[in-house]
Order: structure tokens, then sequence, then C-alpha cells
């Protein structure tokens, strides 16, 4: 088994619940919608919590401002996004003439040009753990429609590449590898924590792609 196997959060309590003890289970709110209702009615009964207000405008900039069925996770989107430009590039002259498109995601990433605290922190750990569980799914480690699973130690590797490659390899092309060094870490964290044997997966990586 490549994955440790984690008791799956089931949202059974009450909003007053979550509210109570609030904000310890913030992130257990699965829902992002019922968990922004849940902030903002925080905020309407401590309107001075300004790191509430920080919750507020992270959430809304990683889901976007307005709440709706399908609420896509824009981190998860500008992840993706660097990743296939940087696999598809033609050449590296090619891929630098992307770079705005490619410093616009890193920017919805909050990496550029975004206010760093422990609640983006936070908020990035908790990308990387939704991100990492995904890799999990029968379809992130299959090939051919679904009728091959690849073996764990390419779907370990291939998680690795991809961490790697956001958090390192494109920053270094365009010169800002200490803007992404946090994001790296809590991934680094992420993946050793949700991989049996992580560490040591990891370095074995990096031994391979210094």
């Amino acid at each position: 088994m490549l994955f440790k196997s984690d008791s799956p959060i089931i949202n059974t309590i009450s909003d007053a619940e979550y509210l109570a003890d609030w904000p310890s289970r913030y992130f257990d709110i699965q829902d992002i919608n019922r968990r922004e209702a849940c902030l903002k009615q925080y905020l309407k009964e401590h309107p001075e919590s300004s790191e509430d207000k920080r919750r507020l405008a992270l959430l809304q900039t990683r889901y976007g401002p307005r709440a709706k069925k399908d609420r896509g996770d824009l981190f998860v989107k500008s992840f993706m996004m660097i990743q296939i430009a940087y696999n598809n590039r033609l050449s590296e002259s090619d891929f630098i003439k992307r770079e705005k498109e490619i410093r616009r995601d890193y920017t919805d990433l909050c990496v550029l040009d975004c206010e760093r605290d422990a609640l983006l922190f936070k908020e990035w750990e908790n990308f990387a753990g939704l991100y990492l569980s995904t890799c999990a799914s029968h379809e992130y480690r299959s090939t051919l429609f679904g009728t091959i699973t690849l073996k764990d130690e390419v779907v370990a590797a291939k998680i690795a590449s991809e961490i790697d490659t956001v958090t390192r390899l494109v920053p270094r092309v365009f010169h800002f590898e200490e803007e992404c060094r946090q994001l790296r870490e809590i991934f680094v964290r992420a993946y050793s924590k949700a991989l049996q044997n992580g560490a040591a997966l990891w370095e074995g990586y990096m031994e391979n792609h210094v």
C-alpha cells in the first residue's frame, strides 16, 4: 500500500458546533459554501476579528468570491496549469515567452504578490493535503483509460515530479525559487506524511533529480 490510510472526515455536526470551537475545525468543513457561511456568521458575531477577515479573503481567493454549486479550487487549477505548461514546452526559450501567463498562475496560488502569514500557510497545508488525497484515486494511479494500474514506485515518482516541477523547476527558470520555498516545504511535508516511507521516497527522487 503506497498511501497511509486516514479516516474520512464526515460532516455530521451542526454549524453551531463548528462555531463553538472556532476555528479549530475550520478545514473539516468540506462544503466550501458551508465553510464560507460559517466564517461569515462568526464574523457577524465577531466583526473585530482581523484573522477571520483574512481567512475570508483567502477562501475567496482560492474558491472565487461567489457561492455556487460547483465551486472550483483555483489553487489546484493553477498547480495543474503550471505542470501542463512546463510539460508541453517546445523549448526553454518557448517556455520563457510564457512568463506573464506563468506568473499569473503563481499569483493565483498566492506565491507571488501576496501577503505571507500563518493563515496562508494553513491554506497551503490544506491544499497540499487535498492534492495528495486526489493522487490516491484510481484515476490518478492508472493509465490506458483505467485498464492498467501503475506500480506504487511509479505513482510515488509521478507525484514527486509534479511537486518538484511547480515548486522548484519552473520557479528556477523565472528566478523566484525563494518565493516558492515555503510552498515547497509544505508539499514535501504533506508528501512525507501521506505516503508510506514518504520521506525516503522523496529523498530517493531528489537524488536522481538535482
